[in-house]
């Protein structure tokens, strides 16, 4: 009954995102507006020309020439609402992807540790189509987060934390090296490239976390270690980190997102009243209606509103699956529905954002198949005493 009431959510709001990401964008002239940047070959706002061959393939060239397009204007620095939503919607993101990353590393997805897995490729398409409409379909169809094979561990606890270091590498310092200001610390060409080279952070990811526990596990030569990578208890550590960092990750923007924009709208002087604007709370968390009728004028508030329907459908995305992945586990007397586990994903929202709100699930949930797993081990061990003590007494008989 879970899996139903989930898929059929999940695919209403893949349903949805056509509507409010492609559908919209198309309407109110997002669309038009980008491919007229593109075909012109400069970048939106600004108009500086600059060079259109990156892979050197033309098809994909060309794709990315339309993203780019869109993102431009994002981390330019010339819309510095769009920025700060960006910068909240970088740091919810990266947890969304550790999440699909942890899940997709349980034992019973091993067919996902090849150098291309199976969430690489969800992470280059949602790259490509947008999260809020690639998410739903994936986490519906896909077999992650499901109580059947959650509880099941991954290979080595070296596969968990190179997490950190690929996150670090192949997300957060990308998107940074984007974001830098032109022409003040990088060239025009390089911060295209930048933005260009950030599209692919699923396979940088993939890359690096893959390059990082390939060298540690080849330093594995006695039989010890190998049992140590092996252990239960050191594989929850290694998540705990993990969890740790993610929460980090998602905390730091949420908190510093929130301060700005509740200092814009109780201080309207404090930033200046153009940027207090664009601060303000309903500019960046209240994305226009997709059936408004309203017009884009420019590439950037066309982008805007694009990116601002996405990160919503990722949120709705991410909660819908962590609450069902968790529900029957924390509540598993509530059924279906849980207002106790609404409450505390709502409360853990204000604290860490949406995303957070999630990977306390999560962990909350791994923390209760631990005390469990413990529990059958502690009657396992209780059970082989009584039996030796039985088979003594009776040798002594």
């Amino acid at each position: 009954m879970h899996l139903v009431v989930r898929n059929t959510v999940l695919i209403g709001l893949a349903a949805f995102g056509y509507v409010a990401l492609w559908k919209f964008a198309s309407d109110n002239g997002t669309f038009a507006l980008t491919r007229e940047s593109s075909l012109q070959n400069r970048l939106p706002g600004t108009g500086e020309e600059y060079a259109t061959e990156f892979t050197r393939w033309r098809w994909l060239d060309e794709f990315l020439r339309g993203i780019l397009t869109i993102f431009w204007p994002m981390v330019n620095g010339t819309q510095p609402g769009s920025s700060l939503m960006c910068f909240y919607f970088a740091g919810q993101g990266i947890v969304a992807w550790i999440l699909t990353a942890l899940e997709g590393q349980r034992r019973v997805n091993e067919e996902n540790w090849r150098v291309v897995s199976l969430t690489t490729v969800y992470g280059l398409l949602f790259q490509g189509l947008g999260i809020g409409i690639v998410g739903p379909i994936f986490l519906a169809f896909a077999p992650l987060g499901d109580i059947s094979t959650s509880p099941v561990l991954v290979h080595h606890k070296t596969d968990v934390d190179a997490i950190i270091p690929a996150t670090i590498g192949g997300i957060i310092i990308p998107t940074i090296l984007m974001s830098l200001h032109t022409p003040t610390v990088v060239s025009l060409e390089s911060k295209v490239d930048l933005i260009r080279l950030w599209q692919f952070f699923p396979l940088l990811f993939r890359l690096i976390q893959r390059a990082w526990s390939s060298f540690f596990l080849v330093r594995l030569n006695t039989y010890r270690d190998e049992l140590a990578e092996k252990s239960p208890r050191n594989q929850r550590q290694a998540l705990r980190r993990v969890y740790i960092f993610g929460l980090c990750c998602a905390a730091i923007p949420h908190t510093g997102t929130i301060a700005a924009s509740t200092i814009s709208l109780l201080f309207p002087t404090f930033f200046g009243h153009n940027i207090s604007a664009e601060f303000h709370p309903a500019n960046l968390f209240i994305p226009v209606s997709p059936f408004s009728g309203k017009q884009a004028g420019t590439v950037g508030e066309g982008a805007h509103w694009f990116l601002q329907w996405d990160m919503t459908l990722m949120f709705l995305t991410y909660s819908v699956w962590a609450y069902f992945a968790v529900v029957k586990v924390i509540y598993p007397r509530s059924g279906v529905f849980s207002t106790s586990l609404l409450l505390r994903l709502t409360g853990w929202s204000l604290l860490s954002g949406p995303m957070g709100a999630a990977l306390l699930a999560f962990w909350e949930r791994d923390d209760i198949f631990e005390a469990e797993e413990q529990k059958i081990n502690s009657r396992k061990v209780s059970a082989a005493g009584f039996a030796s003590i039985s088979q003594a007494a009776e040798k002594s008989e």
